[in-house]
């Protein structure tokens, strides 16, 4: 019986624990997939711009996101290993022990055989039944023997369950090794690729560095036209506020008129309730700072202004690789397709549209809260415009290197006293 219940659990083990680790092991797979989906647009991008010899920012942005995503897929390829070893480990105990089981199930089976063969005569069993010293004790036999037949025909399933359950380990175990041979292949030719990039990566960072004076005047550039912005939405917020304020002191005038005839006609005006949330000077309706709250409940929450891209340039101070020159970014750099549909990250209504050469910019007011998105065609909205969450405000255009790759510069901003302040756009968009 003991050995019954020892052989449930173990059925009842496999069937529980086999599913979740398959589960997880179909996650990383699926996971490395992706990974590698995004190394194969990135290469496919990355081997374009090849052709033009013309080392950049972005050149050697898209090499940095090509080795993390490599690495990446390296670590997923590291804990695959880890857990088929871990179910190789598993298969192992488990073929020990279900071995040694088999063998103790036969050894007791052989003696019930041995026991059977010496009274296999019906004599014996009559003798034995018949020399009962009462018709209970008769009876009781009668149940012993139909219970010792029934335990021999256990002992037959156990032997015949436990048998198939160790051969469906061996194939498993069979199975893991095989996996994992594949894998560690895998493995090996991703780290060959990986050590490729890297060199590829010197010898940009090496391009670079020869350019140095050159690259110096594309950062100036860049500051220069990211000053732009920044007047731009320093504008914006002084005009804005201009324009809350003087709506607001209509309001203030309204209400005192409205308090005077009140007054006059003897009826007692209804205080206006107070405000349990300091507000913007921007958020002068109920609505508005509704759009503040909303904004702000979805950091980490707020989708890509693209579909599809990748980060080639980070918010803030960033010093480039064996050089002694830094960017200084006021928001991120996506890159995408060129043509890519930019959406609206969050409701609100359209503050500026603002020309810069042939491309555009447009800011978004959502309550104290702006969102500016660059170097866009195409611009659908005017200023004034209400926009819903994801809808299209303009294309992507190429970026300024001409290299075929679209380039979107995405802002985000918060209006304290009567100034911006700046906020990194990935604390606010979702991870990926």
């Amino acid at each position: 019986m003991r050995n019954l219940v020892s052989i449930i659990l173990v059925v009842f083990f496999a069937a529980w624990a086999t599913p979740t680790l398959s589960q997880t092991k179909d996650e990383l797979e699926n996971q490395r997939k992706q990974i590698q989906k995004e190394i194969e647009e990135l290469r496919q991008s990355q081997n374009s711009v090849k052709k033009s010899k013309k080392e950049s920012l972005d050149q050697l942005a898209r090499i940095r996101n090509l080795i993390k995503k490599r690495d990446a897929i390296i670590e997923t390829i590291n804990r695959q290993v880890r857990l088929i070893d871990e179910d190789i480990f598993t298969n192992n105990r488990e073929i020990y022990r279900l071995t040694k089981e088999l063998d103790t199930l036969k050894q007791q089976y052989a003696k019930t055989i041995e026991y059977a063969y010496k009274n296999r005569s019906s004599y014996d069993m009559l003798n034995f039944i018949f020399s009962a010293v009462s018709f209970n004790d008769a009876v009781k036999r009668v149940t012993y023997l139909k219970s010792y037949r029934d335990y021999r025909e256990k002992q037959v399933d156990n032997i015949t369950r436990t048998h198939i359950l160790l051969e469906q380990k061996n194939r498993s175990l069979a199975e893991n090794k095989d996996l994992k041979a594949k894998t560690l292949t895998e493995q090996s030719a991703q780290m060959k690729k990986l050590e490729d990039e890297k060199r590829e990566k010197d010898v940009v960072l090496s391009g670079l560095k020869t350019k140095e004076k050159e690259l110096e005047k594309q950062l100036t550039s860049k500051k220069k036209l990211e000053n732009n912005i920044k007047s731009s939405i320093a504008a914006i917020i002084k005009r804005e506020i201009l324009a809350a304020e003087k709506e607001e002191k209509a309001k203030r005038e309204a209400a005192a008129k409205a308090a005077a005839a009140n007054k006059t006609s003897g009826s007692t005006a209804t205080a206006a309730p107070a405000r349990t949330r300091s507000a913007s000077t921007l958020e002068n309706t109920p609505e508005v700072t509704a759009v503040s709250m909303g904004f702000e409940n979805n950091r980490r929450k707020l989708p890509w202004p693209v579909s599809k891209g990748e980060i080639t340039g980070h918010f803030g101070r960033q010093r480039i690789e064996d050089t002694k020159l830094y960017e200084d970014n006021i928001g991120i750099y996506i890159q995408t397709d060129i043509g890519a549909s930019v959406k609206a990250v969050y409701e609100g209504t359209v503050s500026s549209v603002h020309n810069f050469g042939e491309v555009s910019a447009v800011t978004i007011r959502h309550g104290k809260y702006l969102t500016t998105y660059y170097n866009l065609t195409g611009i659908p909205v005017s200023k004034g415009s209400e926009v819903k969450l994801g809808q299209v405000i303009g294309r992507a255009a190429e970026s300024e290197d001409e290299d075929g790759i679209g380039k979107v510069l995405f802002v985000v901003n918060v209006v304290v006293g009567d100034k911006p302040k700046y906020l990194n756009p990935e604390d606010w968009i979702k991870p990926r």
